[in-house]
């Protein structure tokens, strides 16, 4: 089988630490051979940390022209519709960052051009390839906590990704680019209280703008009705004196907890004592994209399932934006 040949759009943190050394490390399936980057020394960098011995493209239309079979498009979250159907309609498979659009009107155009091409469209909601995020659901799903009650998560630091993740990335706090909590980190924690809970009904949110400059919420509280009956709480903040990060979820047989402060998974089922459950390896969002594109697997997050994450986020800022309960408009 032949390698496949991958390009990167966009050069950021996020290509930096995932999709370059990702790819690198899969030499027999898979050679990343072009680079685009409105930031010329960052693609020459990447290129040269990683050994890609990639070409650096000027333009994404010298990119999408050069022979490449699949792309990653890693930009700021305004420009992951359009360059996503451009690649498309080029032919070419696509695995997209989170959000996968801004929009409902975006979110389907790239679903449908998908179908359209019969073209792989992942979107790289990383919590669904995370290995204890993967055990958890896997444990509700067998009912070893029976039916969920309760579900809450809270993810807190204290700056922006701006100033802590990647520094001087402004547009993660620009509402022009459709940066923020919300779209950044509430894009994985709704789609992975989805994933555990079922659909939502509705969402109640209070969303806060507290860093001076910022023109998008940078904390955000929300209240999930699940259509199973169950409920939850999403906790989310980059002004936290100190960082946070754990999920609790409460069924009628037992609890799970994970997080900072806890080793592993631990599992509370009721009248027994804790026990720390492993987590096994699963496939990584990477190797699932290339199996999709070989037809080895389906891929596990399809466009599909981007949009149902992209719809708790703008239910969430039409909540705080209008102070009532939104529906969320999951298909």
């Amino acid at each position: 089988m032949a390698r496949i040949k991958v390009g990167l759009i966009g050069c950021g943190k996020i290509t930096q630490v995932s999709h370059a050394p990702a790819f690198a490390a899969m030499p027999g399936k898979v050679t990343v051979t072009g680079i685009t980057d409105l930031n010329l020394k960052a693609a020459k960098a990447l290129n040269k940390d990683h050994g890609l011995n990639a070409t650096i493209y000027k333009t994404v239309d010298e990119l999408l022209a050069s022979g490449i079979d699949a792309v990653v498009i890693s930009t700021p979250n305004t420009f992951h519709a359009p360059l996503t159907i451009q690649a498309l309609k080029s032919g070419i498979h696509v695995l997209v960052e989170k959000p996968m659009a801004v929009s409902f009107t975006e979110a389907d155009a790239m679903i449908r051009e998908a179908k359209k091409r019969k073209k792989i469209l992942q979107v790289n909601q990383s919590f669904r390839y995370d290995p204890p995020h993967v055990k958890v659901k896997e444990l509700i799903d067998a009912g070893t906590i029976g039916d969920i009650i309760h579900m809450r998560c809270i993810r807190a630091g204290a700056n922006s990704p701006d100033k802590g993740w990647s520094p001087g990335a402004k547009w993660f706090v620009q509402s022009k680019f459709r940066g923020g909590l919300i779209m950044d980190i509430a894009v994985h924690l709704a789609d992975y209280m989805g994933w555990c809970c079922g659909k939502a009904k509705t969402v109640y949110a209070l969303n806060k703008t507290r860093i001076k400059g910022n023109d998008v919420p940078d904390n955000v509280t929300t209240l999930f009705d699940f259509e199973s009956g169950a409920t939850g709480v999403l906790e989310l903040s980059w002004t936290l004196p100190v960082g946070a990060g754990s999920t609790e979820i409460y069924g009628t047989k037992g609890s799970i907890f994970m997080g900072d402060d806890k080793p592993g998974i631990q599992l509370v089922l009721t009248g027994k004592k804790a026990k720390i459950v492993k987590a096994k390896k699963v496939p990584t969002s990477h190797q699932c994209f290339v199996d999709a594109i070989n037809g080895k697997a389906s891929t596990p997050v399809p466009g599909e399932v981007g949009r149902h994450a992209l719809a708790y986020c703008l239910a969430i800022e039409d909540s705080g934006k209008s102070g009532k309960a939104v529906k969320v408009k999951l298909k």
